[in-house]
């Protein structure tokens, strides 16, 4: 979950949303997540969430994002929504769909509202996400447990590219960060000189056997032949979030750099998995300082469309202009 304290947008420590896409090479870009759809699965309900989007969107000269842009649905995909959600899902709900929206604007964000933090629930909200969507963020984990590895299939949506937050406690594992088609995202701190170390970060999967695809990764962190987390890393610090019952606060966490990768992923219309990652084609940039079982293979380099994706980002400008 977030780690949160009281603070203004204006904190001179806190990023801007123009300074992150400038960090990443986010913005502005062709694509922008144009024709995408950004799942976000999260428990629990935020009745304010259209409102704080708004006044987000406003503080940070953003395009406002309405209901073309925008959809809440409970995990069944309808609108029997959960309970209210405490301070710290609540947050959390508002940081992951105001900068879901803020790196990739064009994308559309559905938030899919698990009707609570047990795994079963939050798992169907994940077979819907994954149905309806082409990039997925989890910004919760749940403690591993052996019938994890019966779920596998859950994260096997064709074409969909699936981000999940480990632990924000360096050793500790969680799930689904754990899960092998998932990409495993842990926390740097975005320095003016580039990506260091954060002091969170994942670890060996108790449970999960490393994929062909993430055997070097398993090797350089000591993981002996099980599933290491993180497989990447992004910024985990000094992020300005608006939430209805407190306010503006500086947030922070792994759960901010799952947001970054998948919004990121939208932005260039790429698939983007561990394979992918392994292989090298989906660009890094070193860490200072950082371990594998901080940062993974690195931190998120600047996704541009692969070749095909400019060939049909063409194709549909010239629709639009007909």
């Amino acid at each position: 979950m977030v780690q949160a304290e009281p603070a203004s947008p204006t904190n001179t420590a806190a990023f801007s949303p123009a300074a992150l896409q400038t960090a990443y090479g986010l913005g502005p870009t062709p694509y922008a997540g144009a024709g995408q759809t950004i799942a976000i699965v999260d428990a629990f309900d935020d009745p304010n969430i259209v409102s704080e989007l708004t006044v987000f969107d406003t503080y940070w000269n953003l395009p406002q994002c309405g209901s073309d842009c925008f959809t809440k649905v409970d995990q069944n995909g309808g609108s029997s929504y959960p309970t209210p959600a405490s301070g710290s899902w609540s947050v959390e709900i508002a940081m992951d769909v105001e900068w879901a929206h803020a790196l990739a604007p064009d994308a559309h964000i559905i938030l899919v509202e698990a009707a609570d933090a047990g795994v079963t629930n939050l798992l169907a909200a994940e077979q819907y996400a994954g149905a309806h969507a082409g990039y997925v963020s989890n910004s919760w984990g749940f403690p591993e447990f052996p019938a994890e590895t019966t779920d596998t299939a859950i994260f096997t949506e064709p074409g969909v590219s699936y981000f999940a937050a480990v632990s924000d406690t360096t050793g500790k594992t969680q799930y689904p960060a754990t899960a092998p088609n998932v990409v495993a995202v842990g926390g740097s701190d975005l320095t003016a000189s580039g990506p260091a170390a954060w002091t969170g970060g994942g670890g060996c999967s108790a449970f999960e056997h490393e994929s062909p695809s993430e055997a070097e990764l398993a090797s350089l962190a000591g993981c002996s032949g099980n599933q290491s987390t993180p497989e990447v890393s992004a910024d985990a610090v000094d992020i300005p979030t608006f939430d209805a019952s407190t306010g503006w606060l500086n947030v922070g966490g792994t759960s901010f750099a799952t947001v970054v990768w998948a919004a990121s992923a939208a932005d260039s219309g790429r698939l983007v998995t561990n394979s992918a990652i392994a292989s090298g084609s989906i660009p890094l940039r070193r860490v200072e300082g950082g371990t594998p079982l901080q940062t993974g293979y690195g931190d998120l380099g600047a996704i541009r469309p692969s070749a095909r994706e400019v060939v049909h980002m063409a194709a549909a400008e010239v629709i639009d202009n007909l």
